[in-house]
């Protein structure tokens, strides 16, 4: 048995591709075009999707955005069950109304971004926001994926928090994604194998895999799920992977990788951005494109 077969991982969460949306020309959501890159990656063997996230425009999405995804996903006849729902807001009220969207449709986990709005919020006040979600929300027996990504939301999850709501929440409560890039807070997490504990950095997967890593939520995994089930399945390191996750990372992150996803699936459609996000640049799209297929071989 391997060592990361032998790794002490409570949950085993598997690679989740960050679903990129695809927009048509007149901006609204291209549901043709969602079903058949989740029916691909499906195909290539995906362990689930995450709709609404970063890399998903997520927090640029209105209801009825989200209801054509939820349709184009569904139509794939993946289960509910392998797909998460990102739920962002900064009132509880539209935070539970998007849980609600999900529950409605058989989808109970949810990967929740904290209230980002305010700055400087304690983790007292962060700890009331989300009980009072975990309150209005666990008649529908959710599986709730604490979001920590300081970077995009200024509003870290301390350990000290995440373990004080697993603790208060042990059944609602099912794991975390950390998407930080901070090798020294997650290994502070790796070891709570009460907790799924997902890697949002795909360069620190083979690392994380070994010391109880459940998985990832992963932008990458659009172009490259099998590869991602290397670094999450059997921790194999990829330098390939860790070499063009550094490039891509020194541009606007999440409209280059529906740019290289356009170029790999040969629809420059895919480029299209929701504001304010703007499209990648085409150089720099090419260049790294290039690289993609390579890898793709």
């Amino acid at each position: 048995m391997s060592t990361a077969d032998s790794a002490p991982r409570a949950h085993l969460f598997g690679v989740s591709a960050a679903l990129v949306t695809p927009f048509a020309a007149d901006g609204s959501v291209d549901g043709a075009a969602v079903q058949a890159h989740v029916a691909d990656l499906i195909a290539r063997g995906i362990d689930g999707v995450t709709l609404f996230g970063t890399t998903g425009e997520g927090a640029s999405l209105g209801a009825t955005d989200r209801a054509a995804i939820f349709e184009a996903v569904l139509a794939t006849g993946i289960a509910p069950a392998r797909i998460t729902v990102c739920i962002c807001a900064t009132d509880l009220e539209s935070a539970v109304a998007k849980a609600g969207e999900a529950f409605e449709r058989g989808i109970t986990r949810l990967l929740l971004t904290p209230p980002f709005y305010f700055k400087g919020v304690s983790d007292d006040a962060l700890f009331a926001w989300i009980s009072g979600f975990v309150a209005q929300t666990a008649s529908h027996s959710p599986e709730i994926i604490l979001y920590h990504i300081p970077q995009v939301t200024m509003i870290p999850l301390s350990p000290a928090l995440i373990r004080r709501l697993k603790d208060a929440f042990p059944t609602e409560i099912y794991g975390v994604k950390d998407s930080a890039g901070d090798w020294d807070n997650t290994v502070q997490l790796l070891p709570w194998d009460d907790l799924a504990i997902m890697i949002g950095d795909e360069r620190l997967l083979a690392r994380a895999a070994p010391l109880g890593g459940a998985g990832s939520i992963s932008g990458m995994a659009n172009l490259f799920p099998e590869r991602m089930a290397g670094l999450v399945h059997r921790a194999e390191p990829d330098a390939d992977l860790d070499a063009l996750v550094e490039d891509v990372i020194t541009h606007p992150v999440t409209p280059m990788v529906k740019a290289l996803v356009g170029r790999v699936r040969g629809d420059h459609g895919w480029s299209r951005t929701r504001l304010p996000l703007e499209p990648a640049a085409t150089e720099a799209t090419d260049q790294l494109a290039q690289r993609c297929r390579a890898m793709l071989g």
